[in-house]
């Protein structure tokens, strides 16, 4: 069976595509200018909601590399869908920090980063845009939003309270769902539930079905960057769903994203481990002397949150002990250019491997605590174990074969990691 994507591409080489109208470019901020595969976004979306193949209610899947711009398709899709009569929105996401910024990205005009115009005009009318707590009320001139974590969404639906959301504000009228990481929203579509899973997929996903089924007119937006298509069940379940098809792979090969350098290396993990503690301050190092605010991040891989927790113990205790002649011996193993240029780099500013070993110790051994214990569940809900240090937080991984630095150029809240799994 062909995916939704593909039937929409046939469509266009018929010559019964869509064309992307010009108010939607038009009323979004302009120094986001859109790049050719969010214009085919659009274009895929309107073809399929025009044609006669729309489903009803409506239900996609925009499967988007992080860091495509999703966001800016969803406020380009309010516009299309407010001149198709459609006023109420509903977002909804797992975590509460991504609520409140992509709340800050539709609402905020004084924010860089808001998605829209500083005017927004459909049909020669002002449309502004405002948050909503219910739909009882809203504003039927307005793009009116709801912003809320998918699991407080559920209890506003079945715990009544004074201004919250409840079934009525979506009986008799039409509402566009908007689900963010919306893997998070098909537990079902795996094979096997945790019991956990098993509850927890009854709760509250069956609160967004219950939504969206309410009328046949309502539609559901769901993005994802990380959509298993490998699973059976999911790609099963997505086929006839995924309205448009830009996974991290085609976001490379477009060369949007940065590049991502992998080295293999057959040392002892923990002489890996060092390799990257090299790697990670001579990048420091070389921020500095351009006078470059960055702090290198670096994560180590394991299978399980408990061996993660075990190697950071034992990193602790070796980085304390890391001394120069280990570095020495380190230095003298490789041939590797990019660590060999790191070493040089020491070298010939006058850093002894004696005083570089000093500065590791210190920068990746003394904890603190100022991260939220929200935000350690986040992480260690992905697999991190997380080793806090001097200079910044070190997500400690262990890998058996491979030791993965990424380098992160700004950290808002540490709230999301990137995780690049080196299959050998």
């Amino acid at each position: 069976m062909a995916f939704l994507y593909e039937k929409i591409d046939t469509l266009c080489e018929a010559g019964v595509g869509a064309e992307l109208p010009k108010y939607i470019p038009d009323n979004l901020n302009p120094n986001f200018e859109l790049r050719p595969y969010q214009e085919k976004a659009f274009v895929n979306y309107i073809t399929y909601f025009e044609s006669k193949i729309r489903q009803k209610p409506t239900q996609v899947l925009f499967h988007m590399a992080t860091g495509s711009g999703k966001a800016l398709i969803m406020a380009g899709l309010m516009l299309y869908l407010y001149k198709q009569g459609y006023r109420n929105f509903l977002f909804f996401v797992n975590l509460s920090n991504i609520v409140k910024r992509t709340e800050e990205n539709f609402t905020n005009e004084t924010s860089t980063k808001f998605l829209f115009a500083d005017e927004i005009v459909l049909d020669g009318e002002r449309i502004e845009v405002q948050k909503v707590t219910n739909f009882q009320y809203a504003d039927p001139n307005k793009i009116n939003i709801c912003f809320s974590t998918t699991q407080g969404l559920h209890m506003d639906m079945w715990m009544a309270k004074e201004n919250g959301m409840s079934f009525d504000d979506f009986d008799n009228q039409k509402v566009v769902l908007i689900s963010d990481e919306a893997h998070h929203l098909n537990v079902d579509t795996r094979k096997k539930m945790s019991a956990e899973e098993s509850e927890s997929y009854h709760s509250w996903e069956q609160t967004v079905q219950n939504i969206f089924s309410r009328n046949v007119e309502n539609v559901l937006l769901e993005f994802t960057a990380t959509c298993d298509l490998e699973n059976q069940a999911i790609r099963a379940a997505y086929e006839n769903r995924i309205v448009f098809d830009y996974p991290l792979q085609k976001f490379y090969q477009d060369k949007y994203s940065k590049d991502i350098l992998t080295m293999c290396s057959d040392l002892p993990l923990m002489d890996r481990t060092f390799q990257a503690l090299v790697l990670s301050q001579y990048r420091l190092k070389v921020f500095q002397d351009n006078r470059l605010s960055i702090k290198p991040v670096i994560l180590f891989k394991a299978a399980k949150i408990a061996d993660s927790k075990d190697f950071m113990k034992q990193f602790i205790e070796e980085v304390q002990k890391l001394n120069g002649a280990q570095l020495h011996k380190l230095s003298a193993s490789t041939s590797n250019f990019t660590i060999r240029k790191a070493f040089d780099y020491f070298s010939a500013h006058g850093i002894s491997l004696d005083d570089l070993a000093q500065e590791l110790g210190e920068d990746f051994s003394a904890p603190i605590t100022h991260l939220s214990h929200q935000a350690v569940k986040i992480f260690e809900s992905v697999g991190l174990a997380v080793c806090f240090v001097h200079r910044l937080p070190c997500y400690i991984i262990s890998g058996r074969q491979s030791v993965l630095l990424c380098l992160v150029e700004s950290i808002r809240l540490l709230s999301a990691v990137w995780l690049i799994n080196n299959r050998q």
